[in-house]
């Protein structure tokens, strides 16, 4: 009798206890899945570029096969010195060979432009560089409105550097407002080339009639 009663003891217990639950109640377990879910996230960068090509009017274009799932394109354009991210685009996914035009602003001269994609590994994959020479014309700037603005002669990519060698802006663009930027000399990268500017102290600069300070090292030369 009393054994009896211990097995059923024992049998309460198990059943009752928060280990004995079941299979559809275990929250770390899904009934048939099958861990499916978390592998239709892990997709590769395994993409291969069949043909790649830059056109005179500034389109990037290639095909590329054997994909493992949709990764967004990343095209990268080399910027003086550095890769720059100028254009995205989302991949098909599929095997199947798929055909990709993105468009970019070229600069003159040499350009270099290659493609990667990201997979779930954080490994980046990356396209061989392919290189394009523009026969447009060089860009040239100019500082315009009684030193608050920075004018192109034509749409480039542009990076501004301050005195202390910090980016201060970057983008596209014919022209950018200095307006707010303090006094001193500022580096710009721009048509894939280096060049700099001279920002001056401006009085009234909200006003009809602003006023350049003018450096007195540069008063003293005009004398």
């Amino acid at each position: 009798m009393k054994r009896a009663l211990y097995v059923l003891s024992f049998l309460a217990f198990v059943f009752s206890s928060p280990l004995a639950l079941n299979a559809g109640e275990d929250k770390n377990v899904k009934i048939g899945t099958k861990g499916s879910d978390a592998k239709a996230e892990k997709i590769l960068a395994t993409f291969e570029i069949q043909t790649f090509k830059v056109s005179k009017d500034g389109m990037v274009s290639w095909t590329s096969k054997n994909e493992s799932g949709s990764l967004p394109y990343i095209v990268e354009q080399f910027i003086f010195d550095k890769w720059v991210t100028v254009a995205k685009i989302n991949g098909v996914g599929s095997p199947t060979p798929n055909s990709y035009s993105v468009p970019v602003i070229l600069n003159s001269g040499e350009n270099k432009f290659r493609v990667k994609q990201k997979g779930y590994d954080k490994m980046s994959k990356f396209s061989d560089a392919i290189s394009y020479y523009s026969k447009k014309e060089a860009v040239t700037y100019s500082v315009k409105n009684k030193n608050q603005l920075l004018e192109f002669s034509s749409d480039t990519y542009f990076i501004v550097y301050n005195p202390y060698g910090a980016i201060v802006k970057q983008g596209y663009g014919n022209s950018l407002n200095i307006s707010e930027y303090a006094k001193g000399y500022y580096c710009l990268v721009y048509d894939n080339k280096l060049g700099g500017f001279e920002k001056k102290k401006v009085f009234f600069k909200n006003s009809f009639c602003p006023i350049v300070a003018t450096p007195i090292h540069v008063s003293k030369k005009k004398r």
